[in-house]
């Protein structure tokens, strides 16, 4: 071909007159065809891991999934290493997306190695697992999906099987709702089906509700562009030809039209009936979000700047409604109270004391709680605040990302939204007016920017209550692949002939380090988690308590993944174990001994490695004051333990009342009243603080004082005057 007409060729592929140009089909073929089917059906198959559910481990709900999720995303990331190595066009292209995660991980990492526990902060729990490893694996299957999917049929089936997936969640979510005479995990699950928690599956379902949203606009769009394609391509093709493209063209669009129609009909009222507020919210304000911003992109004149009007309008709105819910004394505060419960603004307080202690990198993932016990506010405890008090989260991405990894995290995180809708809108506006037609990898169409924004945002919104688990982050990380994936494409690669390019070393080495890489990784973050997740329910099942030990190494000697919570657990389960005295009168002496030691060893490990660790040192102070029953030699240590954890948390009234008993057990009366005054005096509307006082005063023969203690407390609260009253025995 001579030099004018292969200038001509390229001006006419530039033009859109021809159809683009594939990539050799030979480089696809042998070991990257392989693989690339791998990564696929892999793909595939982790978009089920919302539905995996197992009695068999420890907090059912979330350690199988999360361990699900992790074990595939290594097979996913491992054939994609591979993949890169034999075929070069699969690594991945330099882009804003990538930047901006791979600067959040570096801050995450950071705030992991400067925080308050790194192991914790790496490994999390079992009841979460969502720690910088978790990040790890999301953003290994962010780079592998993101570079080795680029076609548009590739993302709408990988949607597709995302949408089946909620399809079945939502059908599981009805059928328990449904039946209100279920029992088992399902109906435990606080309506949340599969996922444990209608908070959790509202979020997942918001996602698949604006997936299916956009393969039903993508089924319009989809046949206008096959009509368009084959008009562009009649100068060349017979009408013939033209005639069987659009009459192939319908049947997958109306088939994608059915499927999305279906879907939205069955994933939306299980939404909406699961009580998740938040998600269903975020749902309904997205949806009028999507509207303007289809009023502003999409139309022109007074339309358009009705949109821009009303959109600035509807800004101000709930940015209003976000303010007034946290001012207190008005008619927005008093709902988001009653909807959110008073807990909520508390933690939010507490975290902001949190935040204000290591403003720059945070106290690092995961180590909420470290912060929250040292800010303890001791009104938690009342039933107007929900009675809770334990909290290892904020409930508020904002709040969680500060304490978590400090004001660069939250910038960084934030970058990583500012960066998707970036790049969503410069594919906007060059597919707009573009010189190439409209093409999948270079170009978004609206409903391509719309909805992809509007569920980042929409997700964002919800999050201001609610927090992530591994059924969010799949979804999330999945539209980030999505959107990475139409970054990473240039222009000038849809018409580039692809060759395997050699490297600098033997394929068949660097094949084998990555092999050995996986097989290590996938024992030590996949297979040595799940035993230790399968222990912890056989150690609980144990009656026996020789094997019961035995399960407890095992256990704690297998992964470190929630060492901290199994170690607590197992004391409580010690504890209790004890205090029946029925039963732990059948058991010999050698036998309580050998299992309070080893929980007592394990909690001292775990205040070891975790100095400010309030929840450990009072569990070791309460292990103390029981062994202290059978050996009254531990008692000193129950003192000193217990002091310290006062320090940890001075506003916490659970570490006064556990030291008042030691006291009691020390016969130093006058002491562990002392101690419970001070836990009155922290909060005086909680009962169990006077029921304490009025008992210590009974023991030491004082009824006058108990009286007098009796009669103050029931004008805090006269609903407690029958209980009083039996105590004083009147």
């Amino acid at each position: 071909m001579g030099k004018q007409s292969r200038e001509k060729r390229e001006r006419r592929e530039r033009s859109g007159l021809i159809p683009e140009i594939e990539p050799r089909k030979d480089n696809e073929e042998g070991i990257t065809s392989i693989l690339k089917e791998i990564i696929r059906w892999a793909t595939y198959i982790i978009l089920f891991a919302p539905l995996i559910i197992s009695g068999q481990y420890f907090f059912p709900f979330v350690g199988p999934k999360s361990i699900y999720f992790m074990g595939l995303a290594e097979l996913i990331f491992a054939a994609w290493l591979f993949l890169i190595v034999f075929s070069p066009k699969y690594r991945p292209r330099l882009n804003i997306l990538l930047i901006a995660l791979i600067l959040f991980l570096v801050v995450l990492t950071s705030s992991t190695f400067f925080g308050a526990d790194i192991s914790r902060s790496f490994w999390s729990k079992y009841e979460r697992m969502t720690g910088l490893l978790m990040w790890f694996h999301l953003f290994a299957f962010f780079l592998a999906i993101s570079s080795t999917f680029k076609s548009k049929e590739d993302w709408f089936k990988i949607f597709g099987v995302s949408i089946f997936a909620a399809i079945l969640m939502s059908l599981i979510s009805l059928v328990v709702k449904a039946n209100p005479n279920a029992t088992g995990m399902l109906a435990a699950s606080r309506g949340g089906a599969t996922i444990g928690n209608s908070s959790f599956l509202g979020t997942y379902l918001l996602f698949n509700i604006f997936l299916a949203l956009y393969l039903l606009t993508q089924a319009r769009q989809s046949r206008a562009k096959g009509e368009d394609e084959a008009i562009a391509s009649s100068p060349l093709q017979s009408r013939g030809r033209d005639a069987r493209v659009l009459r192939e063209a319908e049947i997958p669009v109306l088939g994608l039209k059915v499927y999305s129609g279906i879907s939205l009909a069955i994933i939306s009222p299980a939404l909406f009936l699961s009580g998740a507020r938040a998600a269903t919210l975020s749902l309904l304000g997205g949806l009028v979000l999507l509207f303007l911003l289809w009023l502003i992109f999409c139309k022109k004149g007074i339309l358009k700047f009705a949109g821009i009007a009303i959109l600035i309008i509807f800004v101000i709105g709930v940015l209003g409604l976000i303010y007034l819910s946290l001012q207190p004394g008005n008619f927005v505060y008093q709902k988001f109270v009653q909807m959110a419960s008073k807990s909520r603004l508390v933690v939010w307080q507490i975290a902001w004391k949190g935040f204000l202690e290591r403003p720059w990198l945070g106290w690092g993932p995961e180590n909420f709680e470290l912060a929250f016990n040292e800010h303890f506010d001791p009104r938690l405890f009342l039933q107007e605040y929900g009675g809770e008090i334990w909290f290892d989260r904020a409930h508020n991405i904002i709040f969680d990302t500060l304490v978590a990894s400090g004001i660069f995290g939250l910038v960084f995180y934030l970058g990583i939204f500012i960066a998707t809708f970036y790049i969503l809108l410069k594919k906007f506006f060059q597919q707009r007016i573009g010189p190439i037609r409209e093409n999948f990898s270079n170009g978004v169409n609206f409903p391509g920017l719309g909805i992809f924004s509007v569920i980042l945002i929409s997700y964002f919104v919800q999050n201001l209550t609610v927090f992530d688990m591994v059924n969010s982050y799949l979804m999330f990380f999945l539209i980030f692949g999505f959107i990475g994936s139409i970054a990473s494409r240039r222009e000038e690669e849809l018409l580039q002939n692809y060759r395997v390019s050699p490297v600098p070393l033997s394929k068949k080495i660097i094949s084998v380090i990555i092999l050995l890489l996986f097989v290590v990784s996938f024992s030590k973050f996949v297979i040595q988690p799940l035993k230790t997740d399968a222990y912890v329910i056989k150690a609980i099942r144990s009656p026996n308590p020789t094997e019961r030990v035995s399960l407890y190494k095992k256990t704690l000697d297998t992964s470190p993944v929630g060492k901290y919570q199994i170690r607590e657990m197992f004391a409580d389960m010690t504890i209790n174990f004890i205090r029946q005295s029925e039963v732990a009168t059948k058991v010999s002496l050698d036998d309580l001994k050998l299992e309070l030691n080893l929980v007592k060893e394990e909690l001292e490990k775990s205040i070891k490695e975790s100095p400010l660790d309030f929840r450990a040192e009072l569990k070791l102070g309460q292990v103390y004051n029981v062994y202290s029953q059978i050996d009254p030699s531990k008692i000193p240590q129950a003192e000193t333990i217990l002091k310290k954890a006062i320090e940890l948390s001075p506003t916490n009234q659970q570490a006064y009342w556990e030291l008042a008993q030691t006291r009691l057990y020390q016969g130093k009366f006058d002491e562990a009243l002392s101690l419970a005054e001070k836990a009155i005096d922290l909060e005086p509307r909680i009962m169990n603080s006077h029921l304490i006082v009025i008992q210590i005063a009974k023991m030491i023969g004082n009824d006058e004082l108990a009286t007098k203690k009796a009669e103050e407390a029931i004008k805090i609260n006269p609903a407690w005057e029958p209980e009083f009253k039996k105590i004083l025995g009147e």
